[in-house]
């Protein structure tokens, strides 16, 4: 059974079976320790609550191992159980700390934005808006990952979540990243049925958008140009006012029925790929984490939490790599 002392006289067991070094699991568990009793608090004191104030059985387990606790677990995603005996706790400790401490571990890590889904005329919250100032290169970068599922059992619900592209029982995320592997926002999980442009259109991905960055897609967004809005600028070489969009929707050519494509969009095709393969990259990092990789076990309803946790841990080793290298190439 692991214990903190067996934590902090072996590191490497933190990387192992977290993922992540050992400082960075401190500087996590250190943030976790302040702001948990407020979140706490905050669940207690909700007014949707049914039990009293107080009542309940309290936690007897050290924050330190709470978090470990979690932590392997989404990095192995084996049963709940064997996660338990690892760290002298029980199977519904670990299922109650998967919503009660993953608001707090998000708190300690550069975590996206979640962008809802939103109904016809819905505003759109004005923090979950980028920035140009938070895009590395004024290029966003946008793609949806699937995730299996287990089969339910009423006919519906299998529609809904049968993804036709998969071939299986999956959920959908949209990602979007900069051109430098900063994962900048997720979209609220959806079923897996839902078609990528359809997901985009429903958190308003160009709305959420600033003016002047280039937004880099596959071909399941084309028509997304269509929904940019036009923007009233000064020519400065005739000082006269045109009319032109205010950001820049690439997705690649698709090639015409009955014919071929051209060099030239062969060429553009080719180097859009240069450029969303990095959106790939971010992916595949956040499925390192066995609990996005493997069929998901959990309740639906904490698959963003989870997810947007995830990409925290990712933004977060994307940061120090890339400190790293800049110091070395120094």
């Amino acid at each position: 059974m692991f214990t903190e002392l067996i934590l902090h006289e072996n590191p490497t067991l933190i990387k192992g079976f977290m993922g992540i070094p050992a400082e960075v699991f401190w500087q996590i568990v250190e943030v976790v320790t302040l702001i948990l009793p407020e979140i706490d608090r905050q669940r207690l004191d909700r007014p949707d609550r049914q039990r009293q104030s107080g009542a309940g059985r309290e936690c007897d387990q050290p924050v330190v191992i709470r978090v470990a606790a979690v932590l392997s677990y989404m990095r192995l995603h084996v049963p709940q159980v064997a996660v338990a005996l690892m760290y002298g706790m029980t199977q519904p400790d670990i299922s109650r700390d998967l919503r009660r401490l993953l608001p707090a571990i998000q708190s300690a890590l550069p975590c996206p934005e979640v962008w809802k889904l939103l109904e016809s005329g819905q505003a759109i919250d004005a923090a979950t808006k980028l920035t140009l100032e938070e895009l590395a290169d004024g290029r966003v970068l946008a793609d949806a990952t699937e995730q299996r599922v287990s089969r339910s059992k009423n006919s519906e619900t299998r529609k809904e979540y049968y993804s036709g592209k998969k071939k299986q029982f999956t959920i959908k995320t949209q990602f979007v990243t900069d051109g430098e592997h900063h994962i900048k926002a997720i979209s609220a999980s959806v079923p897996g049925a839902e078609h990528d442009k359809t997901l985009s259109d429903k958190v308003r991905t160009v709305e959420h958008l600033p003016d002047g960055c280039e937004l880099d897609a596959d071909k399941g967004y084309q028509g997304l140009d269509k929904q940019v809005s036009q923007v009233t600028v000064i020519n400065p070489e005739t000082g006269e006012q045109q009319s032109v969009s205010r950001l820049t929707v690439q997705t690649p050519y698709k090639k015409p029925k009955g014919s071929e494509l051209t060099e030239e969009q062969k060429t553009f095709n080719s180097l859009l790929s240069s450029i969303r393969v990095r959106i790939e990259h971010c992916i595949g990092w956040a499925k390192n984490w066995a609990i996005l990789a493997n069929r998901f076990r959990c309740a639906h309803s904490i698959y963003t939490s989870i997810m947007r946790t995830i990409c925290g841990l990712v933004n977060l080793q994307t940061q120090n790599w890339q400190a790293a290298k800049t110091a070395n190439s120094a």
